[in-house]
């Protein structure tokens, strides 16, 4: 408050504010006007100070009367205050001290320490310079310990808060031992803990682990008595309750597995990863069974007896598939308890909720799971996503889904009166009230309506998130986006019929939920397998297409549901002809590839099969053609002689020809 600076008696501006001696506004106005000097202006823990001389008369008779006192009484320097110098190397040499545990002094004893130092080595200085001068003289100088000490204890304790001792021949040992060991000697031993000198070895040390990191976690009590009964046997020292609680901090990283498994290990004590959310969506899923907090009722009947009895403690579990980008459940299924058929029906809904958000179903960039199921599930996680990364077993904290079921619970099940609570090791306090849940229990919806809370609390998110998810889809680039396929979607999420079809003149007829349906293929090569049985494949929801596989699913098609002409020209309808024409230039490129394919063998069997054996059966046999003709037939030898004497070349066109002509007639019906 009252020091000197420059010389000249300065008291802080802030103090004259605080004490009403004048307002802020006065302040700054007689700075202003040059009326008070300012001899140092306030920075970081540094207050503005003004010149006392320089400060109105009035003001000073109020300081006057608000220290009771004149302020140059108050700034009458010790010896020893005067040579009080702050040491930054005495401040970093506390700073950086350090026990065999690896622990720091604690700030408030750092800040003792450095001042007990920086009095002590002023007194150093003061008693130095007195020697000098004395020496000067050539007289012997005498240290007057009670003076000092009267000077220590004088100090202003809001600038010194020193604890060095009041006794004169205490203090006189403190600062021999400060000059000959330095500023370690102002540490007191009580940090290390007098009694861990009693674990001197790696021996002791050890049992002393072992006992700390038993898994039936016994007490500091249990455990200084089971070490004190071995160190009787092994003549060793016993140990106090204190030590074990020294030890058991020091070794808490090491037994902490020990005492709660590598499971907490892995969570409370292991270095976790920290990580930024994506930037687009479809960039990063993850997924994962919750059993939510909403209790509904059961009731089975027994067989033997006949009575029935309701349960109302069954809890349904939800599968969720989440996009990291805005945290959106872009898939979900919902039932009893988590299954491999139950994480499937989630995929398949992420998949079918895609093509209803952006019009087309896409993968994922990448997709997280949990170990459950993990062979099985891996070739679904896989057509799912264009990465799969399994998180490291047993570390739920590497899953965000995990917080975010936490925020569902809170912000949706909490609010419905059959909320069964928060997990068993929340505080009893903040858990729903027992009496109320057995009084309402009969309220409580079954297996269905308890679905349809969880449909709600679901597509309640949706909305809320739907809008930003969408815009950012839109904004990503195409080479981004990743497109799944209606063909794959169906081989790995596709309903299956109960039979197996083969391909018969009209397709493929099959019967799905009761109801017969036929389909084809405008694949010309689907029409090569007509001994092939097909299992097919389809979605309730979308029957427009479905999915022919074999056997091993190396021949994979997708059929059309056969699209209905009208027999009457009166009832054409838009896009009748259209579909017409489909199948007219399908069935002109087949007709195109067999005359193309029989063609060339025809080609090459010229080369080893001489054609006059054809000539000699039709001199033989009276075999008409399909027009009564059989002399026609048999001059063809003459023309076949003719062809023999043509090249190649020309031997293989005129046959094409005749086959063309020959074939016509067969395809006349298309």
């Amino acid at each position: 408050m009252v020091d000197y600076v420059n010389n000249n008696l300065a008291i802080e501006a802030g103090w004259l504010i605080d004490q009403g001696i004048t307002s802020k506004d006065n302040y700054d106005a007689y700075v202003k006007r040059h009326k008070i000097r300012v001899v140092r202006r306030g920075c970081r823990n540094t207050p503005a100070m003004i010149d006392y001389e320089s400060m109105p008369d009035r003001f000073k008779r109020a300081v006057v009367e608000k220290l009771g006192r004149s302020p140059y009484q108050d700034v009458k320097k010790s010896q020893i205050e005067i040579n009080i110098e702050h040491d930054a190397k005495l401040s970093q040499y506390f700073d950086d001290y350090s026990f065999d545990n690896g622990r720091r002094i604690p700030k408030e004893t750092r800040l003792e320490y450095y001042t007990n130092a920086i009095v002590l080595k002023a007194i150093h200085k003061m008693l130095g310079e007195k020697r000098a001068m004395w020496k000067a003289k050539g007289k012997r100088f005498t240290a007057k310990w009670d003076v000092i000490s009267e000077g220590c204890q004088e100090l202003d304790r809001k600038l010194y808060d020193h604890t060095l001792p009041a006794n004169a021949r205490r203090l006189q040992e403190k600062y021999s031992r400060f000059v000959k060991d330095g500023p370690g000697s102002l540490i007191h031993k009580n940090f290390t803990n007098k009694n861990a000198a009693k674990i001197d070895d790696e021996v002791k040390e050890s049992v002393l682990a072992e006992l700390l990191a038993d898994p039936r976690n016994f007490d500091n009590a249990q455990v200084m008595r089971f070490y004190n009964t071995m160190a009787n046997m092994a003549g060793w020292k016993p140990i106090t309750e204190g030590t074990v609680a020294m030890w058991r901090d020091r070794f808490e990283s090491k037994i902490y597995a020990g005492r709660r498994g590598s499971v907490a290990f892995s969570n409370k004590k292991a270095m976790h990863i920290k990580r930024s959310a994506p930037t687009n969506p479809l960039y990063f899923w993850t997924m994962d069974g919750w059993d939510v907090e909403l209790l509904f009722q059961k009731t089975e009947v027994n067989k033997k007896t006949g009575y029935s009895n309701t349960t109302y403690h069954h809890r349904p579990t939800v599968v969720i598939v989440l996009d990291a980008y805005n945290k959106y459940p872009v898939g979900y299924a919902i039932g009893l308890a988590e299954s491999p058929q139950l994480i499937r029906e989630a995929l398949r809904n992420a998949a079918k909720h895609t093509q209803e958000l952006f019009g087309d179903m896409y993968r994922t960039h990448q997709i997280q799971s949990d170990r459950y199921a993990i062979s099985n599930l891996t070739p679904y996680y896989e057509i799912m996503a264009k990465h799969s990364t399994p998180a490291r077993a047993k570390n739920a904290k590497a899953k965000i889904i995990e917080p975010y079921f936490k925020s569902l619970n809170k912000k949706y099940c909490q609010l419905q009166p059959n909320w069964s609570g928060f997990g068993i090791q929340s505080n009893k306090e903040s858990q729903p009230n027992t009496e109320y849940l057995n009084t309402y229990k009969k309220n409580f919806p079954e297996f269905d309506g308890v679905c349809d809370q969880i449909v709600k609390m679901i597509e309640a998110e949706r909305a809320e998130k739907r809008e930003q998810y969408v815009q950012q889809f839109n904004k990503m680039a195409d080479e981004d986006k990743i497109e799944f396929k209606r063909e794959n979607f169906l081989l790995a999420f596709g309903q299956r019929t109960d039979r197996k079809n083969m391909l018969q003149d009209n397709g493929i007829k099959v019967t799905i939920e009761g109801i017969k349906r036929d389909y084809d293929c405008f694949d010309l090569s689907f029409r090569d397998h007509y001994s092939t049985r097909w299992e097919i494949r389809y979605d309730p929801q979308d029957l427009s297409t479905v999915l022919a596989v074999n056997e091993d699913e190396t021949l994979r098609y997708i059929l059309e549901e056969k699209y209905v002409q009208p027999m009457a020209l009166k009832d054409r309808k838009p896009g009748d002809s259209g579909q017409l024409q489909r199948v007219r230039d399908f069935n002109n490129l087949q007709v195109e590839q067999t005359k193309m394919f029989r063609a060339k063998n025809i080609e090459n069997m010229s080369q080893v099969v001489p054609i006059m054996l054809q000539n000699e059966t039709l001199s033989k046999l009276m075999l008409t053609d399909s027009h009564g003709q059989h002399k026609d037939r048999r001059n063809d030898q003459r023309r076949t002689k003719d062809k023999n004497e043509m090249t190649p070349k020309a031997r293989f066109k005129s046959l094409a020809q005749d086959i063309d002509n020959e074939e016509s007639s067969i395809f006349d019906m298309y």
